[in-house]
């Protein structure tokens, strides 16, 4: 198969699933009543947390090494025996610490509503393990089909399914059915590989496999709390299930302006890493500065978007009582300028051979939980999206600061980033000051407009004018597809 048709269909299976978990939360939280769409926000949350703690590292592991050895059937064959045992028993750990974490979080669950949620997480997690091992073999195809199967049956389910106001059980139950569905898709592909003549692996590389499948699996979980939701507690400990559905929903829409966002970008990733694996490392700096560039005006946009269309696109979306959730999503939207820097955080990542990105991690999971408890008692909602924006940006300022330290003043566009930030607090202040729609809409066209003038690349040219130019992506490769397994390992909607 070619590169071409591998980046075609890796880039369509995201969208495909990434559509899938929209339509379904927008579908679930018109038929469910605030507590219970906020009950099965919270639910999705245990399982891949659960997932997470309980996998151990082994989807890493295959998305890794089954990908190293695909050129080796024998050696593949005997990591894909010793893996399979790890595929099938740690998703049944999984639904029993769901369920535990469901018990330990005060969720108040009938019999039957926890035996169903166990079945969920115990097929969420075995998707999870099949999905990473398509994604080692590069069986995109498999892995495409999978997810239209699962989000055919999401969002077909709920829409037909007579789900009541409370009936929660029914929609753990259809994610129950449609991850078993999506898990079966490949089997045949994973079992022909278990069980082909093999050869004896060497104990030091079965001991590196071990050390990468741990530091994976500790490097996964930290960086999913700090950026998937791990302020959900904070919430629900203080305004209960219906809290959890506004701050979801709000969360829902500044997730897809980040994967918007990103998609302009997603191949860069293996580019600079060949710029710098070449020793060209100044065009390296040059090209996360690019990306920089282009990610502050989109950044900019989408946040001013949220900020003063954010009560229409949450009734758009969800219905009429989400409209509450505009000053969160406002909050959580300026933490969107801080996405820019996942550029020079690849840099910085490959020039400390990881350590940044784990100092970093680690930092950023003590200033989310210390600030989150802090706020979000006290001020409310928004004192929970400020926790996530001031976490996010405060990341960001380390990884611009350590890069002016290590290249120079010219490797941050300093002055991109403070006329989008100018522009970003100015939506905000417009939004604050009316509740009207008109006025909004009109400090939004004025801080477009004075984007579009104001931004500019190195040599003076209007971004706003180049933007199709400087685009650095041309559609997601393999190699961002097998490096983004930890965010394939998590297909239930988030």
């Amino acid at each position: 198969m070619s590169l071409i048709r591998h980046s075609l269909l890796a880039a369509a299976s995201a969208i495909v699933i990434s559509a899938a978990r929209f339509a379904l939360t927008a579908v679930v939280a018109r038929r469910l009543s605030q507590a219970g769409y906020g009950e099965f926000a919270y639910a999705q949350w245990l399982v891949d947390v659960s997932f997470l703690v309980c996998s151990l590292g082994a989807a890493g592991v295959a998305s890794r090494y089954v990908a190293e050895y695909r050129d080796r059937p024998r050696r593949l064959a005997a990591l894909t025996a010793r893996w399979l045992p790890y595929a099938a028993g740690l998703p049944l750990l999984t639904s029993a610490g769901v369920v535990l974490g469901a018990r330990m979080s005060g969720v108040r669950l009938a019999p039957d509503e926890t035996a169903i949620l166990a079945v969920w997480a115990a097929a969420n997690g075995a998707w999870a393990m099949q999905t990473a091992f398509l994604v080692g073999r590069q069986r995109f195809d498999l892995l495409l089909r999978a997810n239209a199967v699962a989000g055919a049956l999401m969002v077909g389910g709920a829409l037909i399914l007579p789900i009541r106001a409370d009936g929660v059980v029914l929609v753990f139950l259809l994610m129950g059915v449609s991850c078993g569905a999506a898990a079966l898709i490949g089997l045949r592909e994973t079992a022909r590989a278990a069980f082909a003549p093999s050869e004896p692996i060497a104990a030091a590389d079965w001991r590196a496999v071990r050390g990468y499948a741990f530091n994976i699996w500790v490097s996964a979980l930290l960086w999913n709390l700090v950026w998937s939701q791990g302020e959900l507690p904070f919430v629900r400990a203080s305004f209960g299930d219906a809290g959890v559905a506004r701050y979801d929903a709000a969360l829902t829409l500044f997730g897809g302006a980040i994967q918007g966002m990103m998609l302009v970008v997603s191949g860069i990733g293996p580019h600079l890493t060949a710029l710098w694996g070449s020793e060209r490392r100044a065009e390296a700096i040059g090209t996360a500065r690019k990306a920089m560039d282009v990610q502050l005006l989109l950044s900019a946009a989408g946040a001013l978007v949220l900020i003063c269309a954010g009560p229409e696109l949450l009734a758009l979306a969800f219905g009429a009582p989400y409209r509450a959730a505009a000053a969160p999503l406002s909050a959580l939207a300026l933490g969107l300028l801080a996405m820019s820097a996942s550029s020079h955080n690849h840099v910085l990542q490959i020039a400390t051979d990881a350590r940044f990105t784990r100092d970093t991690t680690v930092l950023g999971l003590v200033l989310l939980f210390a600030s989150a408890a802090l706020l979000t008692p006290r001020f409310g909602l928004i004192g929970t999206a400020a926790a996530r924006a001031g976490t996010t940006a405060a990341l960001a300022l380390v990884s611009w600061v350590a890069s002016v330290r290590r290249w120079g003043p010219r490797a941050v566009p300093g002055r991109n980033l403070l006329i989008a930030a100018c522009a970003t607090a100015g939506g905000l202040a417009a939004a604050a000051r009316w509740s009207d729609a008109g006025p909004r809409y009109a400090a939004l066209g004025a801080a477009l407009a004075a984007l579009a003038l104001l931004m500019r690349d190195e040599r003076g040219r209007l971004l706003a004018v180049l933007l199709p130019r400087l685009a650095l992506a041309r559609g997601v490769d393999v190699e961002v597809a097998a490096s983004g397994a930890e965010e394939l390992i998590l297909p239930g909607p988030r």
